[in-house]
């Protein structure tokens, strides 16, 4: 099943995707037992991102050619803002100066009941579903920056959507991100080097994750050099069998 969050009428909904209808519920589908509203068609709604996090974590370093030369016996994570969470067709505000920025395709696993101390039998159960992320990052000038909070947690330096799915299932499927149409990355899911039941173990350990927050799952290998993003472009983050997120790139001090 497929759910996303939208605007019709100057209010906000959650609701199902079913066909090319859109089916309103009356609350964020992850607490259950929800009553459906009315329906409408999608060209009637303003597309909104799906969730609204409490907490955003960030995985890094979790594909074996981006963690060259890393240690690697525990994920190495970090937080994003969840201010101002970028929908599909949104648009990433840079407030930053003369810094570089640039885009990452991740998949982005959505927490559906509260977490702690999870283990390996049940760590599955309290996902609700999958959407796409891109983990829009600036450059750490001279590595000062070291808990990467101006580097991550920028206002809309996030973006989900467009959808969750329930019943996606991380596998062999390909993920890409596209800079203006040119291939950066690309990977298999299964290449990651932590997975969605270790992450989880791992980060309940010490974290509650809540419902509705969000595990982005860090991003592929580059293919090319990186670009970075300038006034005007587009970025399109690619899973097979969850589709594409695309944003395009302002520069607020041009």
């Amino acid at each position: 099943m497929k759910f996303l969050r939208f605007q019709h009428k100057n209010e906000i909904f959650h609701g199902r995707i079913e066909g090319e209808t859109i089916v309103a519920i009356d609350r964020a589908p992850w607490f259950g037992d929800t009553k459906d509203l009315f329906t409408v068609a999608e060209h009637e709604i303003q597309l909104l991102n799906p969730c609204t996090p409490n907490k955003i974590v960030g995985v890094a370093l979790n594909y074996p050619g981006v963690a060259k030369g890393e240690e690697n016996t525990e994920p190495l994570v970090f937080l994003k803002s969840n201010s101002k969470i970028v929908e599909h067709k949104g648009t990433i505000n840079n407030p930053l100066v003369n810094t570089k920025v640039w885009g990452e395709c991740e998949l982005a696993i959505v927490i559906g009941a509260e977490s702690y101390q999870l283990n390996s039998t049940n760590a599955k159960d309290k996902i609700f579903g999958y959407t796409i992320g891109n983990d829009v990052t600036a450059e750490n000038f001279g590595n000062r920056d070291h808990h990467l909070a101006k580097s991550k947690a920028v206002d809309s330096f996030c973006a989900l959507g467009p959808y969750i799915d329930t019943e996606f299932r991380p596998s062999e499927q390909i993920i890409k991100g596209f800079h203006n149409g040119v291939l950066l990355r690309e990977g298999k899911l299964s290449e990651r080097l932590w997975l969605e039941t270790e992450l989880l173990v791992w980060l309940t350990s010490w974290m509650t994750l809540s419902p509705g927050d969000v595990v982005l799952t860090g991003a592929p290998n580059r293919v090319r050099d990186r670009i970075y993003l300038e006034d005007g472009d587009e970025f399109i983050s690619y899973i097979s069998g969850l589709g594409e997120l695309t944003v395009s790139f302002r520069n607020l001090h041009v």
